[in-house]
């Protein structure tokens, strides 16, 4: 499998994973004042992680996500698009390990109470960040937002889209500022099958079920571009095999050796479909292996303050780059604008980006999930979030 590296895309990266870091230190007292408690540090190092994962992701794509075509130097690199994809199955494996885990652990669910807490936890900010969206396309068009299209869209928008929309208000497209809410979708459509998991895990035929499960994953990445599901299923596996408890230090730090080039594959295959079969195999050995492995380095509390507002940075990241770049728009030239200046507004976005996460965490996310019941697992696509 080819791969493509170069010194200028790890620099990029790691310096954008760097100054997250750094800035959200600075609202260390507001963060860890409304810190959420898990019962996983290592999860929670992923989760922080693969949130800043999908900003790298659309930062090098923020003038084409737009319409605008840049003449000076053009998108590259296939890290980038990689590591978006890779953050998302890893929100969607962390999804699925955290929920199967709580089923392993209880006996009787409420699952009334369940999806009351999940509506609580995923609906407020998701609400919040839709009509932001929803002013600064309106506003953008003039407020010209009685069309059939733009009615459509806001259908849409109220029901975490699950009804088709074309994704436009007043002719703008929602695209760049809001293209990260089609995952909410499918962590919906897991929560909707979670009683039915529960039901398997506590029938004799739950080995069989998880054969078939696998089969018709198999089935699936064989036969769709886009598959989403089968990611679940790995955190599943992932916690199936955590029950466990390996403690074999040669063991642990086998798995080790094998995350850290399935993750170096991952991120920079060249010509592999983001969600085939082949990226799949991959994602799940990293992440199981890293279950297995549970490295220190996932544990730091810096890694845990970007865990707190990682829902809140996946969903206000876009609208903050859009803003950002059509500001730049009225004193630069976006078509011709060098690299320098491109990546400098990029990373001019980052401390917005992580001071209103703080905001929105602190505020809206926080304040709802104080009125879920503590026996519930504090999780979404980004707060598997």
């Amino acid at each position: 499998m080819k791969t493509e590296y170069s010194l200028e895309i790890t620099a990029f990266t790691l310096a954008i994973v760097i100054v997250f870091i750094v800035f959200s230190s600075l609202f260390k007292t507001n963060i860890e004042n409304a810190e959420v408690r898990h019962e996983y540090k290592f999860i929670n190092g992923m989760r922080g992680l693969a949130a800043v994962f999908v900003f790298i992701n659309h930062a090098p794509f923020a003038l084409s996500n737009m319409g605008i075509t840049n003449t000076i130097f053009s998108s590259w690199g296939q890290l980038y698009p990689n590591l978006g994809s890779f953050g998302v199955q890893i929100f969607f494996c962390i999804t699925g390990f955290l929920f199967f885990d709580k089923i392993i652990k209880t006996e009787k669910i409420d699952w009334t109470e369940f999806f009351i807490s999940r509506i609580k936890r995923v609906a407020p900010l998701y609400y919040a960040t839709s009509l932001l969206v929803f002013l600064i396309t309106a506003s953008f068009s003039g407020f010209n937002i009685l069309d059939k299209e733009s009615l459509i869209t806001i259908s849409g928008l109220l029901s975490f889209n699950f009804v088709d929309n074309p994704m436009k208000i007043g002719g703008i497209s929602l695209v760049p500022l809001s293209s990260v809410t089609w995952t909410l979708i499918h962590e919906w459509r897991f929560y909707a099958v979670l009683p039915l998991v529960a039901i398997f895990y506590r029938s004799k035929y739950k080995t069989i079920i998880m054969v078939i499960a696998m089969a018709l994953a198999a089935i699936d990445l064989g036969y769709s571009a886009l598959v989403c599901w089968v990611y679940f299923l790995s955190g599943i596996a992932a916690a199936s095999i955590h029950k466990i408890s390996i403690k074999n230090k040669a063991v642990k730090l086998s798995a080790m050796l094998i995350a850290i080039p399935a993750f170096a594959l991952t991120c920079g295959l060249v010509e592999v479909p983001g969600y085939g079969a082949i990226r799949f195999i991959l994602t799940t050995l990293f992440f199981i292996s890293i279950t297995i492995a549970n490295p220190s380095f996932l544990h730091y509390q810096f890694l845990n303050r970007l865990s707190d507002i990682s829902y809140s940075i996946y969903l206000v990241h876009l609208p903050v780059l859009f803003i950002a770049f059509k500001i730049a728009s009225v004193f630069v030239d976006l078509s011709t604008i060098d690299k320098l200046t491109f990546w400098s507004i990029n990373f001019a976005t980052i401390p917005v980006i992580v001071a209103l996460s703080t905001f929105t965490f602190v505020n809206i996310e926080k304040r709802f999930m104080s009125k879920t019941k503590a026996t519930q697992p504090v999780v979404s696509v980004a707060q598997s979030a």
